[in-house]
């Protein structure tokens, strides 16, 4: 179905040539139109007139406050940031916006295994509050939330590795039904991230059934992008089938050098799926890396009785061996340090949130190893000891 402002645009279209003397107060000319609903772009000029597209069509002898011209550029509406992640920075600040603003970037979705709500306590704990919150504050741009599973799962369950009894399962089902019933779009899922890790399919396909009551979409950061995608990508579609509502995949992938022939399988997956009436959708990021936290480059399991007891025990030397270890030699899960060919120059560190560790951001961790005078296995244990450390390993290549 076509937005509204495409089919009004077409119709003023029509109706330009008998208007061609209505003034505007930006016209845009000579660009190549790109209306999002699909179609090859056209060459036409946009007429603006109290922030609302009035007209499309040949209309350069038309008066206008404001003239642009585009000759050699796409004019298109708004982008939308299917990987937004928070919405909270706009709480703070609203000049925080002005990054996506800058790149055309109007509505963003916010939301992927977190999500701003639900919450057991703070300054809100539906998105109902935290919605009201916003609307405060004053959005600079459009926002799409989902609920997050994780962010369920750790409400009712905390960080454990423990499938919900019957009751507990009523109570995320709760959670998720409120969260829809506020504004949320849909459920979405990390699941290479503890606790959301946890969480079997099973599980997911009720909640996700919660969702679909409420037209809602199931969005998933899937279980593996490498070895494990082709089966990550039957359980989304699986998910979606027995739950019956739409799939969209965040990021669409296939990670590690070994790994990206796989591409073109998991896209015959979800050709797959569609031809069989399942809406299935996906992403996929214009860039050759990815971001995560650095503590993602230690299989989950060990994250199980919870990151801060697991973090405590990184102090001593002989766990950092046994990781070492594991991470060097196993390659049956989401082995990123595998996937950047054992190499610590392929994984930049992004941010840190510790002040006195500023100066490693924009760094490789073997570059951040030379700096401290250490070895690039010590410096990756202590960034993942010390937390608040996001990094970018490079994923794809450029055929992807």
């Amino acid at each position: 179905m076509k937005p509204e402002w495409i089919r009004a645009a077409r119709l003023l279209a029509v109706l330009a040539g008998g208007l061609a003397a209505q003034d505007f107060d930006l016209l845009i000319v000579g660009g190549r139109v790109v209306d999002g609903s699909g179609n090859p772009w056209f060459r036409a000029d946009v007429g603006i007139r109290d922030g609302r597209i009035a007209a499309l069509g040949r209309l350069g002898s038309s008066g206008a406050r404001r003239v642009l011209n585009a000759e050699g550029m796409v004019v298109a509406p708004g982008f939308v940031d299917m990987m937004g992640a928070t919405s909270e920075p706009l709480l703070a600040d609203r000049a925080a916006a002005l990054s996506k603003l800058r790149q055309g970037i109007t509505t963003m979705l916010a939301g992927e295994g977190q999500s701003a709500a639900p919450r057991r306590d703070g300054p809100w704990r539906t998105f109902a509050e935290y919605f009201a919150m916003l609307e405060k504050a004053g959005l600079p741009l459009n926002v799409v939330h989902n609920v997050g599973a994780a962010q369920v799962r750790r409400v009712v369950l905390g960080d454990e590795n423990r499938a919900p009894t019957a009751e507990q399962m009523a109570e995320m089902r709760g959670h998720v039904e409120q969260a829809r019933r506020d504004g949320a779009a849909g459920l979405s899922t990390a699941l290479i991230y503890p606790p959301g890790t946890y969480a079997t399919t099973e599980e997911l396909v009720e909640l996700a059934r919660v969702a679909a009551r409420y037209g809602g979409v199931y969005f998933t950061h899937m279980r593996n992008e490498s070895g494990g995608l082709l089966e990550a990508i039957r359980e989304s579609i699986a998910i979606g089938e027995k739950a019956g509502l739409p799939v969209h995949i965040f990021h669409l992938k296939a990670a590690g050098q070994e790994n990206w022939p796989r591409i073109h399988d998991a896209i015959r997956l979800i050709d797959g799926a569609r031809a069989r009436g399942l809406e299935v959708t996906a992403d996929i990021y214009p860039y050759l890396r990815n971001g995560l936290g650095i503590g993602s480059l230690i299989h989950p399991r060990h994250y199980a009785g919870g990151a801060a007891p697991f973090l405590k025990t990184l102090a001593d030397p002989k766990v950092r061996e046994a990781l070492r270890k594991e991470i060097e030699t196993t390659g049956d899960w989401e082995n990123w340090y595998r996937h950047v060919g054992r190499n610590w120059e392929n994984i930049l560190v992004a941010q840190v949130s510790a002040p006195d560790n500023k100066r490693f951001e924009g760094k490789s961790v073997a570059a951040i190893a030379e700096l401290r005078g250490v070895d690039a296995w010590t410096t990756f244990f202590d960034l993942v000891q010390q937390g608040g450390v996001s990094v970018n390993p490079l994923s794809m290549n450029e055929e992807q």
